[in-house]
């Protein structure tokens, strides 16, 4: 088959690459198409070519331009297999591809867009547009129930092109890329004190997208209630950045937290860690909590559609309500003061993101769609709730 996938280059660089790369493993030619910005490097050192396309996120003009762009490429190219990510290029690039003539075209929500307040034009375009993006497409894809739920009850979608196939991550390919003296090293590296405790949020600087000023505020009152030298790692860049410093100032915790910016070395900041904190108001499935999980790290996420796919609160990790400073501060709190609880709960996240959440065969499943479609447009597509353990 050859594969074309369209996004932002952000999101194909860090949530849509080790697909690709399976893909191409197992024999297709794939191709990339998203602007070509520095995120694009990466992309192409996996031996998959990027063709420049300026999709943009929340830009609607650019986004159309694009769109016309994308349809000559695929009139062109003759791919067999169009996916699309992210919200404008995929209502846009699922549209142009498909009156491209695209025999098999496919959109995967990673996490649902409309959950947080958008300028009253957009949310009406959206809602406008993805009912005749979804007609035009041969299936849309979902993380998580709850987005499913939510996108099947938008008026006018096909809710028969709707499938579940989870997420996950390469957990040994992660696993392996812990250095062995990762949690001295790193401590040492950012002056961690023998009785410092390390709390650590891997996440984009999206604001409000990430949580990140709630989770500061919980730690406001983590810190000033616990005997412990309680530091702060957060590692991460975007646009939110200095919101996130002047809330940091604002609550006055600048000496207990620290800005790490982008890591190749992430595998390693979270073994060094003692507790990693997800506090975001959504998500898809999130992979931060996933890799915490798989190196053994001890996590908290907040009780939100995709985390609560992930974590069985008192289990595998601790969930508590998004919004309520003291009960995610009183979560945590809960973590550090109890070693052998955040033990048995790392113990048990690293057995579930083993079992059920490795991208392997996520990735097997979308390929499974694909062929589907291509050899039965006609025909129901596959479920796989029993695999997810949904059923």
């Amino acid at each position: 088959m050859k594969i074309a996938h369209i996004a932002t280059t952000i999101s194909l660089n860090q949530i849509v690459l080790n697909q690709m790369i399976y893909q191409k493993e197992k024999g297709h030619e794939v191709v990339a198409m998203g602007p070509d910005d520095e995120w694009a490097e990466g992309i192409r050192k996996q031996g998959i070519p990027l063709i420049d396309v300026p999709f943009i996120r929340h830009n609607l003009p650019a986004t159309g331009l694009a769109a016309l762009k994308t349809w000559f490429i695929c009139r062109r190219e003759g791919f067999d297999v169009v996916h699309t990510h992210n919200a404008l290029p995929g209502v846009m690039g699922r549209m142009a591809a498909r009156l491209a003539g695209v025999p098999c075209v496919l959109h995967t929500w990673h996490s649902w867009p409309a959950r947080l307040p958008r300028p009253f034009h957009i949310a009406a375009g959206f809602r406008f547009f993805e009912p005749i993006a979804t007609a035009l497409a041969h299936a849309v894809l979902f993380l998580n129930p709850d987005d499913l739920a939510i996108w099947a009850s938008l008026t006018g979608v096909n809710r028969r092109k709707a499938r579940l196939i989870g997420n996950g991550i390469n957990v040994k390919q992660f696993q392996a890329r812990v250095s062995p003296d990762a949690r001295q090293r790193i401590r040492a590296e950012l002056g961690l004190p023998a009785d410092g405790y390390a709390v650590v949020k891997v996440a984009r600087m999206e604001h409000p997208r990430k949580g990140h000023v709630f989770f500061l505020e919980a730690m406001q009152r983590l810190i000033g209630s616990s005997p412990r030298n309680i530091v702060v790692w957060l590692v991460g860049q975007g646009d939110g950045e200095s919101a996130i410093r002047e809330a940091v100032t604002r609550l006055g915790i600048g000496d207990r937290v620290r800005f790490l910016g982008y890591r190749k070395d992430v595998p390693d900041i979270l073994v060094a860690s003692d507790l990693s904190v997800l506090a975001s108001p959504f998500e898809g499935v999130p992979r931060a909590l996933m890799e915490s999980m798989a190196v053994g790290v001890p996590v908290v996420g907040t009780d939100v559609p995709g985390t609560r796919m992930l974590i069985k609160s008192g289990e595998s990790g601790l969930l508590a309500p998004f919004g309520e400073v003291e009960a995610l501060a009183a979560t945590m709190r809960r973590m550090l003061d109890d070693p052998e609880l955040a033990r048995r709960l790392a113990e048990n996240g690293r057995t579930r993101v083993e079992s059920r959440f490795n991208e392997p065969e996520v990735a097997e499943r979308v390929l499974r769609v694909y062929d589907h479609v291509l050899a039965r447009p006609r025909e129901p597509l596959p479920h796989f709730e029993a695999e997810l353990e949904l059923t």
